[in-house]
């Protein structure tokens, strides 16, 4: 009997462990998602800002894993895990498993505030929020343009939190409200985009030539920031922060950090303050030997034992990593410690503009733009076009 591996998540690490563990045909797998398809969170923020189009920004799940013979793909919610039995409770029934992957990543961390607020916020980490923020955007323009009055009206937008998704977000929406106001002679001195950085700097822990460049920026591109500010609390259309001022808006964003899946609440495992899943160096969660725990789920460090940063190529390294040791550990092979490394930062802000920290050197402006679209592509288009051998594969068996 083929040993069942489980994988809970179809995003960046669930993908990168699937995709190696599909090379063994010895292997019975299942990746198991709320979604149809892997959402490309490091594009999404264009998607907000409409500088790319929904189609850029997905790729089929069950199209991408029928390319291998050994692979079933299930779209459902986990509702919980039940490590003793090795049971997934699904709304529909049970998935049994040998050894099981945690890459269930993360989800926008909300405020707490009157459940009112909820009807004109959004987060912004999956595809509906960043669609629901585009089509907002879109409608708001759309009423300033056939309207003089509402054009003259000031529009203020609140980006609680101003570490990576907040400052691209916050640069790609005021750079794409800049250039349609101006392109349709309307002024744009009326729409503010507020960006609540609770530390002294915006990026916090980034480089500091990092922080002047993305600071620089969006002061031209004219986003109001405030630092060394947190949101104290929510009073209908209106944001207080912890210095006393207060700041109307019509919208808000919530990018000031993330929370672990809902269903590893309950999940009961050794975690940290933030909820995520304490892992060893084989990135095996400490309270079960055959539950391996990738990406935003878990507590991931560098080598030297630096908390890692829940980032795409973070996520990426740890699914292969955890793949390759379920394969060592079935060969009976000496499983090998994750060395997790961060190669580069990557920053979007605003139109063909990025900044780029690799470490050793950093640089902006067009060239860091052109820099992380060639990298957000070697990404996506191999995934594209496994997922086209998919679909025709899907096909054929149904004629």
């Amino acid at each position: 009997m083929r040993h069942h591996v489980v994988i809970l998540g179809g995003s960046y690490g669930g993908i990168a462990a699937m995709r190696h563990l599909g090379k063994y045909p010895e292997l019975k797998i299942t990746l198991i998602d709320q979604h149809p398809y892997h959402f490309l969170q490091t594009e999404g923020y264009e998607l907000i800002s409409s500088n790319t189009s929904f189609d850029e920004t997905i790729v089929s799940l069950p199209a991408l894993c029928a390319n291998y013979g050994n692979v079933t793909f299930k779209h459902r919610t986990v509702k919980s895990i039940n490590p003793q039995k090795k049971v997934i409770l699904l709304p529909d029934g049970i998935c049994t498993y040998d050894t099981l992957i945690i890459a269930l990543g993360s989800v926008t961390k909300r405020f707490d505030c009157d459940t009112t607020v909820y009807h004109y916020s959004s987060g912004a980490k999956s595809l509906r929020g960043a669609l629901r923020l585009n089509q907002f955007f879109q409608d708001e323009l759309y009423k300033r343009l056939e309207s003089a009055k509402q054009a003259k009206e000031n529009f203020n937008i609140i980006i609680g939190g101003a570490g990576l998704s907040g400052v691209e977000i916050a640069a790609g929406m005021q750079y794409f409200f800049n250039r349609y106001y101006k392109s349709n002679t309307l002024s744009c001195a009326a729409l503010h985009i507020h960006l609540i950085a609770s530390r002294e700097t915006i990026l916090n822990g980034m480089h500091p030539h990092i922080i002047k460049i993305a600071s620089n920026r969006l002061e031209k591109l004219r986003v109001k920031v405030h630092t060394q500010s947190r949101i104290a609390s929510i009073d209908n259309h209106e944001v207080i922060l912890t210095d006393g001022s207060t700041i109307p808006f019509d919208f808000m964003i919530f990018a000031g950090g993330t929370m672990t899946a809902p269903c590893l609440e309950t999940f009961n495992a050794e975690k940290n303050e933030k909820g995520q899943i304490i892992v060893d160096d084989f990135l095996k969660s400490n309270t079960y030997a055959d539950i391996y725990v990738i990406g935003d789920a878990a507590a991931l460090s560098s080598k030297k034992g630096k908390a890692l940063p829940p980032t795409a190529q973070t996520a990426i390294q740890s699914g292969e990593i955890a793949a390759k040791n379920i394969i060592r550990s079935l060969h009976d092979k000496t499983l090998k410690k994750a060395n997790i490394r961060m190669k580069g930062i990557a920053i979007a802000l605003g139109g063909k503009y990025a900044a780029i920290d690799l470490g050793f050197i950093h640089f902006h402006g067009y060239s860091a733009y052109l820099v992380k679209k060639v990298t957000e592509r070697l990404y996506k288009w191999p995934l594209w076009w496994l997922a086209s051998k998919g679909y025709t594969k899907i096909n054929s068996c149904e004629i």
